[in-house]
């Protein structure tokens, strides 16, 4: 019994290092800007601390050839901001945030990108969204995230978006894996790819 009770503990510890040290780790993806003809009906606003939502609205933006813009936030690649991130995502806060420039007024589909924390869009596209006019377009959500959602949390992003001018239309959620299993970059982006006949726009 002793022996089980070690080897539980040990896996335990192996576990939250690897959650510790995966959640300070930033993976790079090729980047993406849409030329000047492109149409900016779509766009596409992001926020990604680790890099994986990032590849996800890189492999969109790409598809559409749309505008793309990154949210930045104060949650740093170290413990401490991994801490600050799960304090502000159980608080449900809106964090001070920066955004890439980008003109929201012509476009008719907002594409918002992001990875799951306690089971919601990560606070920096809550941020986003209450701060912005999003007046008769139509939004599609997509998460990444190593385990599920609550479908009342997204349910009051969605009211959140209502109350901006916008409606929710789509809801994608990317599972990427558990702690010893992940997907790998190409497989992530494949499962993109795959699901695009829902996210792009119906002509």
């Amino acid at each position: 019994m002793i022996a089980l009770i070690a080897i539980a503990a040990v896996a335990g510890l192996s576990a939250f290092t690897a959650v510790g040290v995966k959640d300070q780790t930033y993976v790079a993806s090729p980047e993406f800007s849409a030329n000047a003809e492109a149409s900016s009906e779509n766009v596409v606003v992001y926020y990604s601390r680790s890099g994986h939502s990032e590849a996800v609205a890189r492999e969109v933006a790409k598809r559409l050839k749309a505008p793309i813009s990154r949210i930045d936030a104060d949650y740093p690649l170290s413990f401490g901001g991994q801490t600050k991130a799960i304090a502000d995502a159980e608080a449900k806060a809106f964090p001070l945030i920066n955004v890439e420039s980008l003109d929201l007024r012509p476009a008719k589909r907002v594409y918002l990108v992001s990875p799951t924390w306690m089971f919601r869009p990560a606070p920096p596209l809550w941020t986003f969204v209450r701060q912005s006019d999003l007046s008769g377009k139509d939004v599609v959500l997509i998460m990444t995230g190593n385990s599920r959602f609550k479908q009342e949390e997204i349910d009051k992003f969605s009211h959140l978006i209502n109350s901006r001018g916008g409606h929710l239309i789509h809801q994608e959620f990317i599972r990427r894996g558990r702690v010893y299993w992940q997907m790998s970059r190409g497989e992530l982006l494949d499962t993109v790819n795959s699901s695009m006949n829902e996210l792009a726009p119906q002509h």
